[in-house]
């Protein structure tokens, strides 16, 4: 796990995401004064409210937290202990807990969903603990992530949320760092559940989705998961997923007012549902669809065939077709082997009334080769062609002076 998690980090470094914009913002209200609604799938942004400003991200901080532990855990059934340094100064913080006691033995499991569910802080402190040395440790390792993924309105001093001056980021920072999460399946797992009850039985836990539903019948069946945050100075904080046909959304919320009125899982709601009742799929190309053709210069391969390497396809307003979309595609005539997989073969363009609606790097997926002897050969072919069509026209023309 860890090394499958290294590796995609490593690939987020060189392929940063670029958001396009719909070409408007949900027509929705919200309690949030900041948002952030955006299509993992094809990046385009469908809500935008001052996501560039900072904000505290208060107990959402805790996705990272747990993101990044998730990477030094091999075995998330592995069980472990908690200590009295995991307790310390949290009743004093007013912070909330899950309810560990020192000695108690746990899962690696139960700590991390004691940390996203009751947005516990002893469950963040065992785990930076247990597998960054200390909270310290982990907090450094919060704000080198952050760098790297280029995310430069974020820093981070501890690793539950409590108020800090310094502990900051913005909307789009937090998607993009919950998007970097749910690349992780066992986060996924943590980031979705609903209600959950330790190895040992000792704590059942709700998430707040779950508690908006019991406390005010809040309808949150179309929204996927979600961690929520509430200090005074953030107010309410929301980062949550949802799925319409089949493309997973990501929702960044803060500043709801409130404490306890679920002002943030309302907007997530309202969001969600606004998306399911004016917006729809539409498909570009489906699997293996051709989109490019190519000549190949330097290898006796001569073609090359760009078909979709997945279906693809746009979130648009209903009032959108298939009709009103226009295709563009910008790719070279040629390729000049050799030409190794992952690099940049051209774009596809969708316009909607001359507006860009979406944008898509064509990738090459294989490897096109070319050894040294191929482009000896090769040049040598166009030479003896190109050296015989010469003859011939000499000979015509001086058969035709005769």
């Amino acid at each position: 796990m860890k090394k499958l998690i290294s590796l995609i980090v490593l690939v987020m470094l060189f392929f940063q995401i670029t958001p396009v914009s719909a070409s408007e913002n949900l027509n929705v209200s919200l309690h949030s004064q900041y948002a952030y609604l955006y299509d993992q799938q094809t990046n385009i942004v469908y809500l935008d409210q001052r996501s560039q400003e900072r904000i505290y991200p208060a107990s959402m901080t805790k996705i990272l937290t747990v993101s990044l532990a998730l990477e030094k855990i091999d075995d998330i059934h592995q069980e472990v202990q908690i200590e009295q340094v995991d307790l310390d100064g949290l009743l004093e913080q007013g912070a909330s807990v899950a309810g560990f006691y020192v000695g108690e033995r746990v899962t690696y499991e139960d700590l991390l969903y004691g940390a996203l569910l009751p947005s516990g802080a002893d469950a963040c402190n065992a785990l930076a603990r247990l597998t960054y040395g200390s909270t310290d440790q982990l907090v450094e390792a919060m704000n080198q992530l952050v760098t790297r993924l280029h995310l430069n309105d974020s820093h981070f001093m501890n690793v539950t949320g409590l108020h800090d001056e310094q502990h900051y980021t913005t909307p789009y920072d937090m998607a993009m760092i919950l998007h970097h999460a749910l690349q992780n399946d066992a986060f996924e797992d943590v980031f979705n559940a609903r209600v959950y009850t330790s190895s040992r039985g000792n704590h059942t836990w709700a998430s707040s989705l779950q508690r908006g539903k019991n406390a005010y019948g809040l309808d949150i069946s179309q929204i996927d998961g979600a961690k929520s945050g509430f200090t005074d100075e953030a107010q309410l904080t929301l980062a949550s997923t949802m799925t319409i046909d089949e493309h997973q959304f990501i929702l960044v919320t803060a500043y709801a007012q409130g404490q306890y009125t679920q002002n943030h899982v309302r907007d997530a709601i309202a969001v969600c549902q606004y998306l399911h009742n004016n917006y729809h799929q539409v498909i570009l190309y489906k699997k293996d669809e051709e989109m490019a053709d190519y000549w190949i210069l330097q290898s006796f391969d001569f073609r090359y065939q760009y078909c979709a390497p997945e279906e693809i396809s746009v979130i648009v307003n209903k009032d959108i077709s298939e009709n009103d979309l226009v295709y563009q595609i910008d790719t070279p005539t040629f390729l000049v082997a050799p030409m190794e997989a992952g690099e940049k073969i051209g774009t596809l363009s969708i316009y909607n009334q001359d507006q860009l609606v979406y944008s898509y790097d064509m990738i090459l997926l294989t490897d096109i080769s070319s050894t040294l002897m191929e482009r000896i050969l090769y040049y040598g072919l166009i030479f003896l062609v190109v050296g015989g069509c010469i003859a011939v026209i000499i000979v015509f023309k001086k058969r035709h002076k005769k």
